[in-house]
């Protein structure tokens, strides 16, 4: 099957010596082995403390995950649907992206491919995230939009299921990814890595650690990062540097100090939109190696992100923490859009170039403590937050038809005469201030009751290219989360859940006759109930949910409107057992009924656009025992078919994909080393990936990873 995957090993280049002789020199300065970071920061009671560690094992449902302004809690404490991905298990992978993270979440869904104009973007029970909102780092806003976030800098990906309204404020009912920053070591620790991936991309990357001071006192992080190369995704490419830095300073037993940064540039090559129409049949499936992109065509992407932030402990069971976030992007893209003119796949190429702009702003500060009173046990959390987000965009953004082709046969074009001009203009501008505050009752050994309320005021200001107003939608809403939990055993959690959330509504698609039309917030609810459970060799996880959101969809004018509202109510599971001592197997399983209510004629009771009927996942890991080190892993991903259009014109069909590698551990001369390597989409399959309404991209096709880390 693997016959004709050919792998091109690239030369070392300047750069790249120079990095791994930067990791080199370092290692003479810490040969101490580290191999992960850890931070338990569940304990209210000391300040942030990292341990050392080295596991391969899976995240446990009594690990902590974040729960945005409920504060980190155990899974299994937490009264909604949660999951978390260990850097442990995402290096094995030889992941790039964050779809690839979640690929076994049978509750995510992968939109488009890592290196397209749009990356990045997941949905979580058919709700694509907000691109803006719905990506956090240590639980504070970034701007996630057009770049992919470097996961060398992260320690873990978490997913928080569904509505966070009270949690993390505006964001999409879908759910939140939480990135966790990797943070300074207890001992002096240094690793090199080096990275292939199929296409020509090299990678290498530094990571070391450690604390300063004779009390150790100062705490340090830093992570550097090169790839360049081409890629196997529609035989594009990939050039990127990141760096990332974690301080912090611990000026007492009761006071703490941290500063995070994080730049990385990266421009990549690839990603073209099939836009679809209703008059046309569905295309068959390309190649996920087809090059579609024109000549010039690409995505370059700045990002910066600093934070600054401080934590205290004011009496045993008591802390308070302060942070100020700033995230700044700049996007400059000329990307092509192939729009469908024939049922034999004939295209007209429209090319774009464009210029875009965002940067957070955001301070939060919060209280979280424990007490007792009236024989109940209390732990509240309460806190204010100001954000502001500032968007800039091109002034002239020209949408050029350049040429024609067909998709199976691709006209290759210029791009080099459509330039964006006019310099840039404030296009939107949304202010958020909140104050919010939970408890969480333990109403006796058994029972607790969650409650909680944040409140917002909201503003969006849309603009015209002259800088004038063009609209204004202001909302002061008071968003609750109320749950229910019994816990009829320690291991085991019975939840219900109501929460109820606003949103910033979407942006009317380029390919509409309102394109770029702003609109009001969308306010939505959600009722679930779950339990979760944890033994000694599995634990497992179920939730029911419905969530009801105000609707947003392309009409048979091709207008895109608010009208009516979505339903979308579903099963979900996962599991992770340990069959035996050398094999775990790791499962999940979502159904999901999502339909149009109340919305025009011809479109309620249609199923709503991109959300599957059916997800299923299923992950299987060996340790042979004859090969000590040697781990093997396997994986397989169903998508069930979904809804192109919300006049249901057009179905995407379902596919399922396969993945294997492996990673061995071992130390030679006196280092540990470790070599991975991994394949996904074995089969090489041909299928599409839906974007937005009306929106494919091409799936990624067989891609072979190679990565060798050595720990000094």
């Amino acid at each position: 099957m693997l016959a004709n995957t050919h792998l091109r090993l690239p030369r070392l280049t300047r750069l790249h010596a120079a990095l791994l002789a930067a990791g080199l020199c370092a290692a003479a300065l810490h040969p101490e082995l580290a191999l992960a970071a850890t931070d338990d920061a569940n304990d209210i009671g000391p300040l942030s403390h990292v341990v050392v560690t080295a596991t391969t094992e899976k995240k446990k449902l009594s690990d902590s995950v974040s729960g945005g302004a409920l504060g980190r809690k155990s899974e299994l404490d937490t009264p909604f649907s949660t999951n978390a991905v260990s850097s442990d298990e995402i290096e094995d992978r030889l992941a790039t992206s964050v779809s690839e993270v979640l690929k076994y979440d049978a509750a995510v869904t992968a939109v488009s491919p890592p290196i397209s104009t749009h990356p990045a973007t997941i949905q979580i029970r058919g709700l694509r995230l907000d691109d803006l909102n719905g990506y956090k780092i240590d639980g504070l806003s970034t701007v996630n939009r057009g770049s992919e976030m470097p996961l060398e800098m992260f320690e873990s990906v978490e997913v928080f299921k569904g509505l966070s309204g009270f949690m993390y404020g505006f964001g999409s009912p879908g759910g939140i990814v939480n990135y966790v920053s990797k943070r300074p070591t207890t001992e002096k620790s240094f690793s090199a890595e080096l990275g292939y991936q199929q296409g020509g991309a090299l990678k290498e990357h530094i990571d070391l650690g450690g604390r300063a001071g004779e009390d150790g006192s100062l705490g340090y992080r830093l992570n550097l990062v090169h790839e360049d190369g081409g890629v196997a995704e529609e035989s594009g490419s990939i050039k990127r540097d990141a760096a990332g830095v974690n301080l912090d300073w611990r000026a007492s037993s009761e006071l703490a100090f941290n500063f995070d940064l994080i730049y990385q540039r990266r421009n990549t090559v690839g990603g073209t939109d099939i836009v679809i129409s209703p008059s046309y049949a569905m295309p068959t499936p390309i190649s996920g190696t087809s090059k579609l992109n024109g000549i010039g065509a690409g995505s370059n992407v700045d990002y910066l992100q600093s934070t600054v932030g401080l934590e205290y402990r004011l009496a045993p069971q008591w802390t308070a923490s302060a942070s100020y976030r700033m995230s700044d992007s700049t996007r400059i893209y000329k990307k092509d859009q192939y729009y469908i003119t024939s049922d034999s796949g004939n295209y007209k190429d429209r090319v774009t170039s464009e210029s875009h702009a965002y940067r957070f702003d955001q301070l939060q500060a919060s209280v979280q403590g424990k007490f007792s009173s009236g024989g109940l046990q209390h732990e509240v959390v309460a806190g204010a937050m100001n954000q502001q987000l500032v968007s800039m965009s091109s002034v002239v953004t020209p949408k050029t038809y350049l040429g024609t082709g067909n998709l199976y046969n691709p006209t290759i074009i210029s791009v080099a005469s459509v330039n964006y001009s006019g310099g840039i203009y404030r296009d939107d501008e949304t202010t958020q201030n909140a104050l919010f505050a939970s408890d969480t009752i333990k109403l006796s050994s058994d029972w607790s009751l969650l409650a909680g309320l944040r409140y917002t005021q909201f503003k969006d200001i849309a603009y015209n290219t002259n800088n004038t107003v063009s609209a204004t939608y202001p909302a002061d809403q008071t968003t609750p989360t109320v749950a229910v939990m019994y816990k009829p055993a320690a291991d085991t959690t019975l939840y219900v859940s109501y929460v109820e959330a606003l949103e910033q509504s979407a942006v009317a698609p380029t390919s509409t006759a309102n394109a770029n039309q702003t609109f009001a917030p969308l306010k939505s609810k959600q009722s679930e109930v779950g339990i979760k459970t944890e033994h000694g060799i599995w634990n497992a996880s179920a939730a029911l949910f419905r969530i009801e959101r105000g609707a947003q969809y392309t009409n048979s004018a091709n207008v895109y409107v608010e009208d009516g509202q979505t339903r979308y109510q579903g099963l979900e599971m996962n599991s992770v057992v340990q069959a035996s001592k050398n094999l775990s197997i790791e499962g999940g399983l979502m159904l999901l009924d999502a339909t149009l209510q109340n919305a025009a004629a011809g479109y309620s009771g249609k199923r709503a656009v991109g959300a599957p009927r059916r997800q299923a996942s299923l992950q299987m890991t060996w340790r042979p025992d004859g090969l000590p080190g040697l781990v093997l892993h396997a994986g397989t991903q169903y998508l069930g078919e979904l809804a192109m259009d919300a006049a249901n014109v057009h179905t995407l069909p379902s596919y399922e994909l396969f993945d294997a590698g492996l990673s061995y551990r071992s130390r030679i001369g006196g280092k540990m080393v470790s070599l991975r390597a991994n394949v996904s989409n074995i089969a090489n399959r041909k299928y599409w990936t839906i974007y937005n309404e009306n929106y494919l991209n091409v799936g990624s096709p067989r891609t072979v990873s190679l990565g060798a880390r050595v720990d000094f």
